[in-house]
């Protein structure tokens, strides 16, 4: 199979008409025509990352985050030449690795939600909003501390709480990533605790007091951005295993780059 068909076969699984309009979802950069060697799937498009996909003889990074937005007007070795993205670029054209990228497409995905689900072990009640983004999960019983927990025990988050941490929950929504404007559409669709990898300050203070069903207000667990989606590299590896089946792929986890300070 070659990197055009493998790409089509992602995008229907992940069709591009499901990612936002400012994003890149697809083949950003690679030869369309090359035949797929293998496969590395990770969270982020990193130089480290086509390094390890060339030297596992894989010509593909297929991430969740593509790997620019605002497309690079200049493409150098040296990012001080250029940009991050522009040498990114160099790096993966100069080394024959495609990058492929399934971003707000994957994320409201029907494979994506019950997947998170999954992993934290609770229900899957439904998207958790009208845009279609996030998991309702079933958290009768549990309170935000404990939904916490569960979160640093699964995914290896150091959970931030905000709002009351013993009162007992009903529906929390699991929206990875960044938090945005969703946070209001989740607390009307009935979660009572929204977690998030980020949220700016003023979003969490407007939900905080929000009032969720049963007209409790609303708690908030941030986990980090990329503790959150960090999953994703292993469900691209099962979607790509499905599509190819006669090269080696594989999933880089990937360490945070970022850690916290104990008291």
């Amino acid at each position: 199979m070659d990197v055009r068909a493998f790409e089509g076969a992602l995008l229907e699984r992940f069709p591009a008409t499901d990612a936002e309009d400012w994003d890149r979802p697809g083949l950003l950069v690679g030869d369309p025509s090359s035949e797929v060697t293998g496969v590395l799937c990770a969270l982020d498009p990193t130089r480290e990352g086509i390094e390890r996909a060339a030297s596992m003889g894989a010509n593909v990074l297929l991430t969740h985050h593509p790997a620019f937005l605002d497309a690079p007007s200049r493409l150098t070795p040296d990012p001080s030449d250029s940009s991050p993205a522009g040498a990114l670029l160099w790096k993966a054209i100069e080394e024959g690795v495609s990058l492929i990228a399934l971003h707000t497409n994957l994320d409201r995905s029907q494979l994506a939600l019950p997947y998170l689900a999954d992993l934290i072990g609770l229900p899957f009640l439904g998207r958790a909003t009208p845009e279609g983004y996030g998991a309702l999960l079933d958290a009768s019983g549990l309170t935000a501390d404990d939904l916490g927990r569960r979160f640093r025990e699964r995914l290896g988050a150091s959970p931030i709480i905000w709002g009351d941490g013993d009162e007992p929950l009903s529906r929390a929504a699991y929206l990875s990533g960044s938090l945005g404007g969703l946070g209001a559409s989740a607390v009307a669709g009935g979660a009572e605790c929204i977690v998030t990898g980020e949220a700016s300050y003023h979003r969490i203070l407007d939900l905080l007091d929000a009032k969720s069903s049963g007209n409790a207000k609303t708690k908030v667990i941030i986990i980090g951005h990329d503790v959150s989606e960090r999953p994703y590299s292993q469900l691209l590896k099962s979607v790509a295993a499905a599509i190819l089946n006669d090269v080696p792929i594989e999933a880089l986890d990937g360490e945070l780059r970022w850690h916290g300070l104990g008291a």
